[in-house]
């Protein structure tokens, strides 16, 4: 009976002093994994930048708005990733988010999308 005691208070003792060794270094890895994340879900949406972009909200980064902005586009004067360039430019997006082609052709979509709205309406 003693010895199973001693053997718990044993086991007891030694993962007490590992223990937090380890969970600091997962809290730290974990905080650097979650500030990515909130990173990238801070950001503003590429629909929200091409909306930025038609409502002139980046005209001082060159950037028309309304018709001028769609025709700009339609004629290829402007590209999403001058919009999205734009975007950095005026401090909504972080830097990064030029080399992201995912998030340039995200952009790219929703200029198309006001394009087509445009000439429904």
């Amino acid at each position: 009976m003693k010895s199973i005691i001693f053997g718990g208070l044993t086991f007891l003792l030694i993962s007490t002093t590992f223990s937090p060794a380890y969970s600091r270094e997962v809290i730290v890895n974990n905080s650097k994994a979650l500030s990515d994340i909130s990173e990238v879900t801070n950001a503003i949406k590429p629909f929200e930048i091409a909306g930025l972009a038609y409502q002139g909200q980046l005209r001082n980064q060159g950037i028309p708005g309304y018709a001028s902005l769609l025709q700009a586009y339609q004629t290829r004067q402007i590209s999403a990733k001058d919009v999205v360039r734009s975007a950095v430019l005026a401090n909504k997006l972080p830097s990064h988010f030029l080399n992201d082609q995912a998030y340039i052709n995200a952009v790219r979509n929703s200029l198309d999308g006001f394009v087509r709205n445009n000439f429904i309406n």
